[in-house]
């Protein structure tokens, strides 16, 4: 495969730091301190080069680019000697080179140095495929993988930022690997990565099903016959619940703005019991359970049971003439 180059045109770049230049460019002399940097060759596509750049020990400089396919400049400000990683995108053209302007500057801004860098029309292959266009994904956090075939160098980008690609470049065969946050809605969501070649694109469309409330089954009352009652239920939910707990009242379908009890969570499943205790006599209680994820909150059906008129009952002792 041709490599594209793109070189940055400049001689060595001496810049003082301090003490002012003669106007050329060059060192200045009386022991000023100075800020060089050198020549650097950038292989073409989607890579990265380094840029080397020597500085006296107490000399701050800083670098600014201005155009986006020179992705990164890293770090973008230094002290001393210290070498700098540049990123750049393959350029998509085959018949047109691209420049750029490199800004080194010492830390007040007083000299300023462009290094202009070219990079040549692509001749790289940009033909890649797709090994689906399609993915579905569960609700609750996880990753989908699909695979790049081809000679091609890539891009990636992702529409949502709950779906988030391994790598965002790359070139010829690679798999991705593309990590999903919850959905904590009620909703299916779709996230679409598109990848980019200099000539041709295609898309992977990741559909991830909507999330739900926990699920509140089985419930039962064990009602003590005086003016307690125990209440049991089952919880299962795709995400941790967070609360859960039984409500109660006397006038039907209970919330938790009546009566009730809870207990924090960090379980997706579990068959917990609360008692109810301090029951009125000759009362109808309706009872329903509750839990709480991320999404929500889920109550069962209701449950309803009826303490006794009064009491002694049948299993109390009595003593005649007490």
């Amino acid at each position: 495969m041709k490599k594209i180059i793109a070189y940055m045109m400049s001689a060595l770049l001496l810049i003082a730091c301090g003490g002012g230049d003669d106007g050329d460019g060059n060192t200045p002399t009386g022991g000023s301190e100075y800020l060089n940097v050198q020549n650097v060759d950038i292989p073409g596509g989607n890579t990265t080069a380094t840029l080397y750049i020597s500085a006296s020990p107490n000399c701050d400089w800083k670098v600014s680019w201005n155009e986006s396919w020179i992705r990164s400049i890293s770090p973008r400000t230094g002290r001393g000697t210290q070498n700098a990683t540049i990123t750049v995108t393959q350029n998509p053209s085959s018949t047109t080179a691209r420049e750029a302007v490199i800004t080194v500057e010492n830390a007040n801004g007083t000299i300023v140095r462009n290094v202009t860098v070219v990079q040549s029309a692509s001749a790289e292959t940009t033909d890649f495929h797709v090994s689906t266009s399609t993915l579905d994904a569960k609700a609750v956090a996880g990753t989908v993988q699909f695979n790049i075939t081809g000679n091609a160098q890539w891009t990636i980008s992702s529409n949502q930022d709950w779906a988030t690609p391994s790598t965002t470049f790359g070139e010829g065969n690679a798999s991705i690997t593309v990590a999903l946050t919850d959905n904590t809605n009620e909703e299916a969501r779709e996230a679409v990565m598109t990848i980019t070649s200099s000539t041709k694109s295609e898309t992977v469309t990741i559909r991830q099903s909507a999330g739900s409330k926990p699920t509140v089954t089985d419930l039962s009352i064990n009602y003590d016959g005086k003016t307690g009652a125990t209440a049991t239920f089952s919880y299962s939910s795709m995400f941790a619940v967070t609360e859960y707990g039984v409500c109660f009242n006397t006038t039907e379908q209970p919330t938790i703005n009546d009566a009730h009890q809870s207990t924090a969570g960090n379980a997706t499943q579990g068959t917990p019991s609360f008692s109810l205790t301090g029951l009125a006599y000759g009362t109808t209680y309706y009872v329903c359970a509750y839990a709480k994820n991320a999404i929500g909150i889920q109550y069962s059906e209701t449950a309803t049971f009826t303490t006794a008129n009064n009491w002694p009952g049948d299993d109390d002792v009595v003593k005649p003439g007490l």
